[in-house]
């Protein structure tokens, strides 16, 4: 069910384009479109235009979107084959509208999306369902390396006692851990960032809910180091294995050479 202030986005999107005649179909995604919604969720609306209206779709939202609600935010992302609109009403609602085309939708499904109106027949050319996800081997050959180099620069941010920049450092450790456990979910569509708790499963939440508490503190830098390093590990291991990438074991053994003498032993045998 959607709340009362989501319905009214709905309706009010769905009656300011559903006379446009550069638009193909209009549909739900996200939470909504998968039917996984809460009251916190945003509404994403999918616009898919007829060829080569895209641009003069993408205008004419431009041109209308504030009247269709009163808006506190608004911008605009053009990514070439599609146009992201993103709004936040007066009552702090968000819901983002993409413009594209049917071309660029073939990573949707029937069972993530709801119809407002479809004149082409889209729908019915979605597959029911799509595959389940898999780590991507781009993701992973830049998360792995990337973790490690950050944990390595440890060493420099204790020695200079700059505090500021470990916790940074914890930062970007805690992100790199979420990011990899996200990796990991093997459903048909992960949804957005804003909601871990229904994503991840309950071991790996528990696990980021304890992450020690990031400070700008040589104690704090040690503890999230450690432990972000300590969890980390296994799950980028898993991540290589299902990607079929080729797990950087000279690399991550002199990290941990590096490292151990400050954070105590985080590389498993």
């Amino acid at each position: 069910m959607v709340t009362t202030a989501q319905r009214e986005i709905i309706d009010r999107v769905h009656r300011a384009l559903a006379d446009e005649t550069d638009i193909d179909a209009l549909l739900l995604t996200g939470s909504i479109g998968r039917g996984a919604n809460d009251d916190y969720s945003d509404v994403d609306f999918l616009v898919l235009a007829v060829d080569g209206a895209l641009d003069r779709v993408a205008e004419r939202w431009t041109t209308i979107r504030g009247s269709v609600t009163p808006l506190a935010y608004e911008t605009a992302l053009d990514f070439g084959a599609s146009r992201l609109f993103n709004q936040i009403t007066d009552d702090f609602v968000r819901y983002d509208v993409m413009a594209t085309t049917e071309t660029a939708v073939r990573n949707r499904s029937q069972s993530t999306v709801k119809v407002l109106f479809d004149r082409t027949g889209v729908y019915q050319r979605l597959p029911e369902r799509l595959p389940l996800t898999e780590p991507s081997p781009a993701v992973v050959r830049r998360l792995v390396p990337e973790f490690f180099r950050v944990l390595s620069i440890l060493p420099v941010v204790l020695g200079r006692a700059d505090y500021a920049v470990g916790a940074s450092g914890s930062e970007l450790l805690r992100s790199m851990l979420i990011q990899a456990y996200q990796e990991l979910v093997a459903v048909e569509d992960r949804g957005g960032a804003l909601y871990l708790r229904r994503l991840l499963p309950e071991d790996h939440y528990s696990i980021i809910t304890q992450i020690p508490a990031i400070e700008a503190t040589e104690a704090s830098t040690i503890n999230v180091h450690r432990y972000c390093a300590q969890h980390f590990t296994p799950a980028a291991r898993l991540l290589c294995e299902r990607a079929g990438i080729e797990w950087p074991t000279a690399f991550v053994t002199k990290v941990a050479k590096h490292t151990t003498p400050l954070l105590g032993q985080w590389l498993p045998d």
